[in-house]
């Protein structure tokens, strides 16, 4: 009797103890990772919690930049977590840590970290994988390595207008399921093992066309061309060998057999091919004064229309096998900024400037490139106190972007030079700018007198990136840019809001001529308000002599 109690009483004792032990360790672990724990192989246990966001993000960073190496007898691969679909969770991690001993029932808060101290707890890094970017890394990757098998198909002979039949063969492929399972392995014990790549056989899923069902269907979808696909009022015939290219050869309902579907793969490339002719972007209503000096549109605006790749993919698809030949695409469309209906919202009721240049006797690939330019610009927007940077909205000045070169003499050498006549844009614009009132921030005279910006004085120069033609929309409303042209002129008309403002341009005036054919000019820009004069900006041009003409050149002349 008395032993037993002695029993109890030991019991009694070491249960008090533990209790204790596991009381005293969840006051040590509080606010701290409990002691014991690793994060790969790294110890953290007693870490604060504080501080565990910060080691879990360098974890992190590591792992994102460590590169996983696969192996393929003398064949080597690097790549990084990423292009294999591994994307790492550093705030799972930190969940899955701090909630360890501190979960649960009271038990499970007691045992837990006991039993890290003494026998230890690893954590990894939590990820996910996306399967469907692993399959496309192995398909790019080891493509020339793998013969995949090739499963029962038809052909069509377009002469002989019918399907021949082309067995199947199997191949011989990396074992992805191996690879992934190799994958996670070394994510979770943060090894740095090469993966071992190994070949398994690559059976085919389609080995018949069971009653000839595959040909009867196949031949019943070319039977129904021609087929043709519809925008609005416009129409794109599908030919009969393109869409023999779209069948494609699928498992059927019963083991082994043939189902004929379309790929819509092949649909979309084509469909891609198409939206140059499809796609186009929304027309501005070009704008002009009728006989009563009222603005009005007269030309309509027309609604850009954008295809819908993916959904006109799907719906193809569906209708081809459901028997349609006649198939109305997907788009969306974007209605332009300026309309009929959007003059007076966007407060374009008069004409504020207007400039005019004329480039006659320029050679072809100068008119070309002045016709680029200026599409670049005509229909623009500005809003008010906005401000216009010439060489923002040209963009870059190079043959991938539209224009063609021009020789030009540079530093005393005949080179070609892209965008050759730029400055007849910018000069135009300059001049419809100070007309309009605008407030110049920015203009640069040529360097020597050029024949095309007559009368000298009035011209501006832009070469990227400086100098550059700059005015702010200094007008209570928006303004439009909008150039025209026609034979050898070119116009800019700006149309905004009046506000009461009366612009007088004095000039330009030649202040100096010298026989060598250099001169210096002036031009005012007044404004004018309630009779009084609120600003005045001045213009000054101080132009070399065409003697140095072969020495220095602005290309974009």
């Amino acid at each position: 009797m008395i032993k037993g109690r002695k029993i109890i009483s030991s019991l009694l004792i070491a249960a008090s103890l533990l209790a204790i032990f596991c009381l005293s360790l969840l006051i040590v672990n509080r606010n701290r990772v409990a002691l014991g724990i690793s994060l790969g192989n790294e110890k953290i246990g007693g870490l604060a919690i504080a501080d565990l966001k910060t080691k879990i993000e360098q974890k992190t960073t590591q792992a994102q930049e460590k590169s996983i190496r696969f192996i393929f007898q003398e064949n080597e691969w690097l790549a990084l977590p990423s292009r294999l679909g591994i994307i790492f969770d550093a705030k799972k991690t930190q969940e899955n840590i701090v909630s360890f001993g501190r979960g649960g029932n009271l038990a499970s808060k007691l045992s837990q970290p006991a039993f890290a101290l003494f026998f230890g707890k690893r954590f990894s890094l939590a990820y996910s994988f996306d399967e469907e970017k692993f399959l496309e890394f192995a398909r790019d990757e080891f493509k020339n390595f793998e013969t995949p098998a090739q499963n029962a198909k038809l052909k069509y002979d377009q002469q002989a207008d019918e399907f021949s039949f082309i067995s199947a063969a199997s191949g011989e492929v990396f074992d992805r399921t191996d690879i992934k399972d190799q994958i996670e392995k070394q994510l979770q014990s943060s090894s740095e093992q090469s993966i071992k790549l190994k070949k398994i056989v690559d059976q085919p899923t389609v080995l018949a066309d069971e009653n000839g069902e595959g040909q009867r269907l196949s031949r019943k979808i070319l039977m129904a061309a021609p087929y043709s696909l519809k925008v609005k009022n416009d129409a794109w015939p599908i030919p009969k060998e393109t869409l023999a290219d779209w069948l494609e050869y699928l498992p059927g309902s019963a083991p082994q057999t043939m189902r004929v579907s379309l790929s819509q793969e092949a649909i979309k490339e084509y469909l891609i091919s198409l939206t140059p002719v499809i796609n186009k972007k929304p027309s501005n209503a070009n704008l002009a004064l009728d006989a009563n000096g009222n603005v009005i549109a007269f030309s309509l605006a027309q609604n850009g229309i954008d295809l819908q790749i993916d959904e006109s993919t799907a719906k193809i698809k569906r209708e081809i096998l459901e028997g349609n030949n006649k198939i109305s695409l997907i788009f969306e469309e974007t209605e332009p900024e300026i309309s009929e209906q959007t003059i007076d919202a966007l407060g374009l009721t008069h004409l504020l400037g207007t400039g005019v240049s004329d480039f006659a006797g320029s050679p072809s690939n100068r008119i070309h490139n002045i016709k680029v330019g200026a599409a670049k610009i005509t229909g623009m927007l500005l809003k008010s106190g906005e401000e216009f940077s010439f060489i923002n909205r040209i963009g870059e000045i190079e043959a991938s972007t539209g224009y063609l070169p021009e020789l030009v003499i540079k530093r005393g050498k005949t080179i070609p030079e892209y965008g050759g006549g730029i400055c007849q844009i910018s000069t135009t614009l300059f001049r419809a700018a100070v007309n309009a009132g605008l407030k110049i921030t920015e203009r640069q005279p040529h360097a020597f007198p050029v024949k095309y910006y007559n009368p000298q004085g009035f011209d501006s120069t832009i070469y990227p990136p400086h100098p550059d033609l700059r005015f702010i929309n200094d007008t209570p409303n928006n303004i439009l840019l909008q150039a025209k042209i026609e034979g050898t002129k070119i116009t800019f008309e700006i149309y905004g809001t009046a506000d009461g403002r009366e612009t007088k341009v004095i000039g330009p005036t030649i202040l100096q001529s010298n026989p060598d054919g250099s001169m210096k000019t002036i031009l005012y820009q007044e404004i004018w308000r309630n009779g009084e004069l609120e600003r005045r900006a001045t213009f000054s041009s101080n132009y070399k002599s065409p003697a140095l003409y072969p020495v220095e050149k602005n290309p974009l002349e």
